[in-house]
């Protein structure tokens, strides 16, 4: 099984950043404009009735369809961009984790993945919950999109020792498709995406939480094995 320590990535968040103002002026508005009006042209051509009608409607729905996906992936790219401001509070790693599954548990078993968590007792955290529960759960739905037939998604929380300091792990485990050893250090930089339909950006943004809390992801995967992402968080009172 191959495995990828993060932190030897260089930092790429400068030359996107530069990329964001000029996104959000020229592109986020327009779209919404076009999101509304397809809206509006749908509600008003009701039930289409003839087969030109109804070919229309098809049409319209797909560009609907199209401008929503855009506008999800101009919303990523700049909450990926973004200068985020950190809270500093002593955070219960495994009561975190348990609240980011028991939010999602329902959506998650729809897909047909079955979530199996085991908390640890484990040193706090210094950092912000809300950033946290984001990296969290970016990694439950990139393990979840890695098993398209379904399949178990294993969520532990363990303390270990990092390059000689106490940390918290949070792992993430699923039984999907895997990652070769070739593109396990690409998919942290923006737009690359193993799997099918995502935007390349989950993983890059959770990466990017992850630094400003002082730590780092570790990857391993082997193709048609599944994967094993791992957060790791200095304990409490260790952060640099």
């Amino acid at each position: 099984m191959t495995a990828f320590d993060a932190s030897q990535l260089g930092s790429w968040e400068q030359d996107v950043a530069s990329l964001a103002g000029m996104l959000v002026h020229e592109v986020k508005n327009p779209l919404s404009t076009l999101n509304i009006s397809s809206q509006l042209i749908i509600e008003e051509l009701g039930s289409p009735e003839s087969a030109r009608e109804q070919r229309t409607f098809r049409r319209l729905e797909m560009m609907q369809s199209e401008i929503q996906r855009i506008e999800k992936i101009v919303s990523s790219f700049l909450q990926l961009t973004r200068p985020q401001k950190m809270e500093r509070d002593s955070i219960e790693v495994s009561r975190l984790v348990e609240e980011v599954i028991s939010r999602n548990r329902e959506a998650i078993e729809l897909e047909g993945v079955s979530v199996l968590f085991q908390p640890g007792k484990v040193s706090t955290v210094a950092g912000d919950s809300s950033l946290l529960h984001q990296a969290i759960l970016n990694l439950i739905i990139n393990g979840c999109s890695a098993m398209p037939a379904g399949g178990e998604l294993l969520v532990r929380v363990i303390e270990t020792t990092y390059r000689g300091f106490p940390a918290v792990v949070i792992e993430v485990t699923d039984t999907g498709v895997g990652i070769t050893e070739e593109a396990i250090p690409r998919i942290f930089r923006p737009y690359v995406s193993t799997t099918e339909g995502g935007t390349g950006l989950g993983l890059p943004t959770t990466l990017r939480i992850v630094r400003l809390h002082g730590g780092t992801i570790m990857v391993e995967s082997e193709p048609e094995q599944g994967s094993r992402f791992s957060i790791i968080l200095p304990a409490e009172g260790q952060d640099k």
